[in-house]
């Protein structure tokens, strides 16, 4: 046997399942503009650490659309072997200075970039 309820629309309203078609349009405009800037490409984090002869660095980053490319700098020229790899490891002459840098895009055209000038040590590890 089939039972029928009957609710009234003012006691959905106060219940939160139903929306008042104004509220929902102010809602949804909130929501995207909220998610949107959320999604914003951002550089979380980035190091190199200097260890014999060598150079271990390393970035991370957040809100990247789809599909993401990294490209890394040594002295203003890029390394195609080291494309797409959050971390990476350089070889370096020591007591010289390096100019390393990581540039982040993504798919939407945003792009963000690490940037540090480490000496490079001597020695073992």
């Amino acid at each position: 046997m089939r039972k029928s309820y009957k609710i009234a629309l003012p006691a959905l309203l106060a219940a939160g399942l139903l929306t008042a078609p104004g509220a929902l349009t102010s809602a949804a405009s909130a929501s995207t503009t909220q998610s949107a800037s959320a999604m914003a490409l951002t550089l979380d984090s980035g190091s190199c650490e200097a260890i014999a002869r060598r150079f271990l660095c390393e970035v991370s980053f957040s809100g990247a659309t789809a599909p993401v490319a990294i490209r890394w700098f040594v002295n203003g020229n890029h390394i195609p072997a080291f494309d797409n790899r959050s971390f990476v490891g350089i070889g370096c002459q020591p007591t010289f200075r390096y100019d390393i840098r990581a540039v982040v895009s993504d798919g939407s055209g945003a792009s963000v970039q690490f940037h540090t000038t480490p000496t490079c040590r001597s020695g073992t590890p």
